[in-house]
């Protein structure tokens, strides 16, 4: 038997592999935390491919906006008059849409009670904002609130929210469109009637656009059982006369799980991404339904769970075009939470499931809630940092992750050093051993994909430890750094 030592010390510099992944670039850190806050950030781009990023102050209820000049931020803009607050959580709040230099960003007005759903438009790219505009026509005495939007190509805006009628009762999404680019909307449509039972009461919706496609995503309640549905229309969002359980999971929960869905239109299908717990831990799904000919549910697929099986995935996110799509959700293995992203560049599922990696680069501290966009080959990330308590924003390029070859000079283990004892190795070896520098036998969880093997070392971290990996009959020794 041969054996080969190979001493790696890399800092997930760019590798040439077979499968689909992000080449990140630098964390740019948008504002000083202390100052702007980081709750729940939301991206869009405007002409150029610049990206506007929108975020919450909680002290206050403020709401910020930040565009990208060359590798820094402008300063933020507080875009909300004085004396008008926003309601925000880290599940819910801004969303915001843009086409060409029209944006528009949309918010619940505090109080939650009497509090109306509400906008700001920018036609300078999110340089300038007007004045606070009304969406909602919702005028029966109940509360609206959760909203969320899309824009068509013309920069026309459709907003969605939830209505409920007086005394909290009756939980429903209803959408109003707007045909002047924001300046005005018109009377909300309840477009879900066809849908049993009532809308989960505390989870928010998408609303997805694609030329004369559009969805409402949304997650029901039905008798307590709360999966994802789907209403659809051919026509610009005039009817809606398709739905679709696009989750199938029959998510059994008696409180509200506060999380909902993101989707994206794809060359015939809707791709949806949520969370649930139907079977077990929260984990993230992708549902595929068909658009053309007809709507109806296709597959449905888990995204490659947490090392430790009892680690949580929530918050997933969505985009993409011409069969490239682009994840990113929020994983813990225990109860510190990374930022992960996936990739596919064929409209393949399976390229999903086996292209995870790690966005964040420090694992330090929770790192959550993320937003994602994808255009003319540059992807578009934003996520809370706890650490910093600021809001990160990083770019990355379409690379690959996998295998050029079979032979053990191909062999790459990345990140390396890393903090987290989580490791990722190009490949699957027919055996795997690890030691420390005595020689001791060290243990570790392993999870084999596709075109690599993910490593989890479970014991004496920090240190530095060797990897020994068998393939084809040829020992290969790797030196692994835990910082």
């Amino acid at each position: 038997m041969k054996h080969t030592i190979i001493l790696l010390l890399l800092f997930c510099s760019p590798l040439s592999f077979a499968q689909p992944g992000i080449d990140w670039g630098p964390e740019i850190i948008i504002a000083d935390g202390a100052i702007y806050g980081n709750i729940r950030p939301r991206i869009a781009l405007t002409a150029g491919g610049i990206p506007v990023v929108i975020w919450g102050e909680g002290l206050e209820g403020n709401l910020y906006t930040a565009r990208l000049n060359g590798t820094v931020f402008t300063q933020p803009t507080n875009i909300l008059p004085e004396n008008v607050a926003t309601y925000l959580t880290s599940w819910t709040g801004p969303d915001i849409a843009a086409k060409g230099d029209t944006v528009v960003a949309v918010f619940k007005q505090v109080p939650l009670e009497t509090g109306h759903v509400l906008t700001v438009r920018s036609l300078d790219g999110g340089i300038t904002w007007s004045d606070t505009i009304r969406a909602d026509s919702h005028n029966n005495g109940g509360v609206v609130w959760l909203p969320s939007m899309d824009m068509d190509e013309e920069g026309n805006p459709s907003i969605i929210y939830m209505a409920h009628d007086p005394v909290w009762t009756a939980p429903h999404y209803v959408v109003s469109h707007s045909t002047d680019h924001g300046m005005t909307y018109e009377v909300e449509m309840n477009i879900a009637t066809s849908i049993p039972d009532e809308a989960c009461d505390c989870c928010p919706a998408e609303y997805v656009i694609d030329g004369n496609q559009h969805a409402l995503l949304f997650r029901n309640n039905t008798s307590n059982i709360r999966d994802i549905f789907a209403v659809y229309s051919e026509d610009d969002g005039l009817t809606f006369p398709e739905t679709e359980n696009v989750d199938q999971l029959n998510w059994n929960v008696s409180s509200c799980p506060s999380t909902g869905p993101d989707g994206v239109f794809n060359n015939g299908t809707m791709l949806t991404v949520y969370a649930s717990r139907a079977e077990g831990n929260y984990r993230v799904y992708l549902s595929s339904t068909a658009t053309n000919p007809g709507f109806g549910f296709i597959s449905r697929s888990m995204m490659t769970a947490p090392l430790n099986m009892n680690g949580s995935q929530n918050f997933p996110r969505i985009d993409g075009s011409n069969d490239t799509i682009v994840m990113i959700w929020q994983e813990s293995e225990t109860s510190n939470y990374e930022i992960y992203s996936a990739i596919t560049t064929t409209g393949d599922v399976s390229q999903l499931m086996n292209s995870k990696a790690l966005v964040n680069i420090s694992t330090s501290g929770t790192q959550s809630h993320p937003d994602i966009l994808y255009s003319n080959g540059l992807i578009h990330a934003v996520y809370q940092d706890a650490p910093t308590g600021s809001v990160i924003y990083r770019q990355g390029t379409v690379g690959t992750l996998g295998l050029e070859d079979d032979s053990p000079s191909a062999i790459r283990i990345f990140p390396n050093p890393n903090t987290s004892g989580t490791f990722r190795l190009t490949g699957n070896p027919e055996s795997v051993e690890v030691y420390d520098t005595s020689g001791k036998p060290i243990s570790f969880d392993i999870q084999k994909l596709l075109s690599q093997t993910i490593l989890k070392l479970t014991e004496d971290l920090p240190g530095v430890f060797f990897l020994k990996c068998t393939y084809d009959g040829t020992s290969t020794i790797m030196k692994l750094v835990c910082l």
